[in-house]
């Protein structure tokens, strides 16, 4: 994915700061750490305006990829590819880096689609239908 190492990025420099939150419980020097801390903030955001710079394009690249797929019953193999294609399409793995979940319910509510989970017996797998398009928010 074209953005793997940014998304990567990110995600350290969010454990980074996660631990330094931790580590200024037990340290004195409360000031430097806040200013480390900070200075890692200011990184991640920098990072992540660069991540997310493009969504509206690449949502508007995803309703155009899923139009034909609306009102359809989707199994197991469709929403893997619808999966794969989302993700292509942002390039990225997950939908929010902070949240790190990359699964399609995932990326289903931060397109904000309109969608139903059916329950199917048989498979186990529940069958999904995208019903409409909701607005876009951008993270």
């Amino acid at each position: 994915m074209r953005n793997e190492n940014l998304e990567r990025s990110i995600i350290k420099l969010s454990n980074d700061i996660a631990a330094i939150n931790i580590a200024k419980k037990y340290l004195s020097n409360v000031d430097e750490i806040n200013q480390v801390r900070d200075s890692l903030n200011n990184k991640k955001q920098l990072l992540s305006n660069k991540l997310y710079a493009e969504d509206h394009k690449c949502y508007a690249q995803c309703c155009e990829a899923i139009n034909d797929k609306l009102s359809i019953e989707l199994g197991k193999e469709e929403q893997a590819v619808l999966l794969e294609t989302i993700r292509d399409i942002f390039g990225r793995q997950y939908s929010n880096v902070n949240k790190k979940s990359g699964g399609l319910n995932a990326w289903l509510k931060e397109l904000n689609l309109e969608y139903n989970w059916i329950a199917d017996e048989e498979t186990g797998w529940d069958k999904l239908i995208i019903t409409g398009f909701g607005l876009y928010k951008q993270n």
